[in-house]
């Protein structure tokens, strides 16, 4: 994945110009704090099933001051909504980022 994004990066500069600041206004238009934001975006990639977004946001989690406790329960907290294999997968890639970092 780091390869395709720095590809797209470089093709597309324009383009990864546009999504950040899209992004970045999204992420700040509030009141919620930089883990808060991270925690949702972890349960988003793991409702959509995107391991890369998982991985992403965990580490941001993570330097954010987000707890795996915290973490697993963004994952967990999807359940319900995506079932149970999509759920276990998530916390899978999670665990394995956490355990490796």
């Amino acid at each position: 994945m780091p390869e395709t994004l720095d590809r797209f990066k470089k093709q597309f500069s324009e383009v990864w110009e546009a999504y950040e600041d899209l992004r970045d206004s999204c992420d700040n238009h509030g009141p919620l704090d930089r883990r808060t934001v991270e925690l949702i975006k972890i349960a988003v990639s793991s409702a959509l099933n995107r391991e890369g977004g998982v991985v992403a946001h965990v580490s941001q989690a993570r330097k954010a001051g987000a707890s795996p406790e915290e973490i697993h329960q963004a994952i967990l907290i999807t359940m319900a909504l995506t079932g149970f294999p999509v759920t276990l997968a998530s916390l899978s890639v999670a665990t394995k980022y956490l355990e490796g970092s």
